[in-house]
């Protein structure tokens, strides 16, 4: 017995629909929404070890919207190298290289606020 979700039949009775009134319809899979979005899409170089503040969720993109492909746990060591958005804004986000924990090897997107930023001092 093959089981379908409210979504799934919601989807299926529009199609219907839409075919029976002559209308077209575009459908967009949630595949495509959280597709991968590598280094390409940073807007600024930064290049640093560092760690994640809290944890974390590790990203396939720039933002929520983005599928979590793993989890950081606090004070897990990162390879900082580029930035998407205003590191002052509230929308900026870290393309990192995992270099311990249970990701390890892992790169992708983690909220800007949770990257370690040393202070410098003279």
């Amino acid at each position: 017995m093959k089981l379908h979700t409210p979504a799934r039949l919601a989807t299926s009775g529009l199609l219907a629909l839409s075919v029976a009134a002559g209308m077209t319809v575009a459908t967009t899979s949630t595949a495509t929404a959280a597709s991968t979005v590598g280094k390409k899409a940073c807007t600024t170089s930064v290049g640093l070890n560092t760690t994640v503040s809290t944890t974390v969720r590790l990203r396939t993109g720039p933002g929520t919207k983005y599928v979590a492909k793993g989890q950081l746990a606090k004070n897990t060591r990162v390879y900082w190298s580029c930035n998407r958005g205003s590191t002052g804004s509230g929308t900026s986000w870290g393309y990192v290289l995992v270099k311990s924990g249970a990701n390890k090897g892992k790169s992708g997107w983690v909220y800007r606020t949770y990257i370690n930023t040393p202070m410098q001092l003279d």
